[in-house]
Formats: C-alpha cells, sequence, structure tokens
C-alpha cells in the first residue's frame, strides 16, 4: 500500500527474528528497501499508482490508446515495469540463498560468522534502545483490520483518500477504547501524519507549476525538434529508463522528477513512434529506482533507520543487486522495444 508503511512496520517486526538466526542487519535493511517501493508500484492500489496513473492519463499519446481511466493505463504498464519485478526476483533469491552474497553483503555475513555480531561498530549507536529479548507483544488484528479495510475500499472505491479516512476511524474505534493510544496521542498522531506530508506536497506542486511553466515556453517542442533526428523509437524506452532513474538517484526527488519529465518523454517518444505503454514503465521503473537506490531517498533512509544500521552501509551492501537489476532492465526495455 505504502512503502514508508512497509518499511517502518516490517523493520520493527522482524529486526528481533533475524538477530536471534544471526542475519546481519544489513540484510534486513536491504530486504526491508526492496521490497518497499518495488512492491508498491506494481500494485495499482498503492499510492504510487495512484500519482502514477494521474499523471500518465493527461498524456496525450496515452489518451490515444483508449483508456478510460489512469488505473487501466496503469495496470496495462505493470508486467513491463523491469526493475521492480527484477528487483523483487532477486531479493527473493538473495532470502532463499540462491543469490551469493556480493561486496560489501558479503563482507556482512563474514562478519556474523567470525564475531557474532549482527551490526557492526559504526552502527552501534543506532541500536541502544535494543530491548533484549523482544519480549514486548501486540495484537496483529489491530494491524490486519484497518489494512484490510483500506486495501477494500480502495479497491471497491478508487478513492484512496476516502479509503484512509475510513481507516483512521477503524483505527480510532480500535486502538482508544484498548488503551493502545491515548486519545490525545491519537489526534496528536494524525496531525504529525498531515505534517510530514506537507514537505512532499509542497515538492509536487513545484514540480507541477514546473512543467506548466516549460510548456508555456515551448520547451517540450523545442527539445523534441532537437532531439528527435538523434533518437530511435525502439531504443526510446531503456533512453527513458535510464533518464528518469539518473534524475531521481541525483536529486532525491521520485515523484518530482517524474512529473517533470513526463511531458517530455511522452510527445518526444509519439514524435519517433516509440511504445507509449513501454514509455510508462520505463518512467515507473526509474522512479522506483530512486527509491531503492538513492543513498539519500527517504525509503533508504527509513530502511537503514527500521534496521538499526549506518544508512551508507546499507547503499553500499545493496549496491551491487541494485547494478544487476539496472543492467537487467536495460536489456528488457531494449528487447521489447524491438519486440513491441
Amino acid at each position: 500500500m505504502d512503502d514508508y508503511l512497509n518499511v517502518l512496520s516490517i523493520g520493527v517486526c522482524m529486526k528481533g527474528v533475524c538477530d536471534k538466526r544471526k542475519i546481519p542487519r544489513e540484510a534486513l535493511a536491504y530486504m526491508l528497501d526492496a521490497t518497499g517501493a518495488p512492491v508498491c508500484v506494481l500494485l495499482p492500489f498503492s499510492t504510487w499508482a495512484v500519482f502514477y496513473a494521474s499523471l500518465f492519463i493527461d498524456q496525450a499519446s496515452v489518451k490515444a490508446l483508449g483508456f478510460k481511466t489512469g488505473i487501466q493505463a496503469y495496470i496495462r504498464a505493470i508486467p513491463y515495469c523491469f526493475y521492480p519485478i527484477l528487483t523483487i526476483a532477486i531479493v527473493f533469491l538473495f532470502a532463499l540463498g540462491v543469490m551469493p552474497k556480493l561486496g560489501a553483503m558479503k563482507k556482512a555475513y563474514k562478519r556474523v560468522e567470525e564475531t557474532g555480531k549482527v551490526y557492526s561498530d559504526a552502527s552501534r549507536k543506532y541500536n541502544h534502545d535494543d530491548r533484549k529479548g523482544y519480549e514486548e507483544e501486540g495484537n496483529i488484528w489491530n494491524f490486519v483490520i484497518p489494512m484490510g479495510v483500506l486495501v477494500a475500499i480502495a479497491i471497491a472505491t478508487s478513492n484512496l483518500l476516502l479509503a484512509v479516512v475510513v481507516s483512521l476511524i477503524v483505527c480510532f474505534v480500535l486502538y482508544v477504547p484498548q488503551k493502545v493510544v491515548a486519545l490525545d496521542d491519537f489526534f496528536n498522531l494524525v496531525v504529525r501524519g498531515f505534517a510530514d506530508m506537507l514537505p512532499i506536497l509542497i515538492l509536487l506542486v513545484i514540480a507541477f507549476v514546473l512543467q506548466k511553466v516549460t510548456e508555456g515556453m515551448g520547451m517540450t517542442d523545442f527539445i523534441i525538434s532537437v532531439a528527435k533526428p538523434l533518437l530511435w523509437g525502439p531504443v526510446f524506452p531503456a533512453i527513458a529508463f535510464v533518464l528518469v532513474a539518473a534524475l531521481t538517484f541525483t536529486t532525491g526527488s521520485l515523484w518530482g522528477m517524474s512529473a517533470v519529465v513526463a511531458p517530455i518523454v511522452f510527445p518526444l517518444g509519439a514524435a519517433i513512434s516509440a511504445n507509449p505503454i513501454l514509455i510508462m514503465a520505463a518512467i515507473i521503473s526509474g522512479g522506483a529506482f530512486g527509491s531503492h537506490a538513492c543513498f539519500y531517498t527517504d525509503a533508504t533512509l527509513l530502511s537503514s533507520q527500521s534496521a538499526g544500521i549506518d544508512n551508507m552501509e546499507h547503499a553500499l551492501t545493496q549496491l551491487p543487486y541494485v547494478i544487476i537489476a539496472s543492467v537487467l532492465s536495460v536489456v528488457g526495455f531494449l528487447i521489447c522495444g524491438f519486440v513491441m
């Protein structure tokens, strides 16, 4: 449903389990990050899907395909979202022990074998508050019921905002009578949640304003006139993936960069007869890459924080697997670009 929720909730649940089984915290952080945004973008009722669907349906080349809603267009692109699909496959093979331990990840496993330490000395400062034994228990239904309501209403009504509001009401009914959360704390947490979203909303507003400004200046037409002779339709989706991936990696702005790039790459792709479905998949994949691979993006920072390790340790231990998925994604877009 949401990559932040996934990373934080699974990290809290599984940190003690992984420690007892002597699994390095670096491995836990990688599995958290790799199953965050890469999973969310493949679900048509996630926050990512809602954003990208609204972004794509405004593009003329997407409308020309006859989709009635943005979600329909998004679903059509999901099978070609190579980066998230490959990332999930790689982390699954990693968990099974089929994918070999590479680079800094191999060193982390060697450290556990030799010393028994599940995290390095550099990450010790993030684990002062670890509760020995992890004896505290909770009620799983307090998690399952609100999430079930959220997903059910989102699918039934196609209104994610309504689903969130109803789920908050369900949380109130469950938590306050059980004294899981005090009444004042519940409302404070709701307000804090809205506050946490403000920077993202401001960034999106700026991105869409910039998009309208570039359209008004004729920037899209100018870029098309310059780039069209240099580009080839079959390879364009791969280029779009690399472009979005590079921008999101260097800026840390996932949705913002996608909103800026989309009004340019779709008309340019239409001018050179590139497949718009592959272009959608390339933009989605590029955004997922940025969320997963960027050293300082929110998802990466939350993954390392949730696992209790230094952020750069997490970023470097997962880097070989990021590179493998990225290279294979480019190959996938090239093959489909020539076939479709």
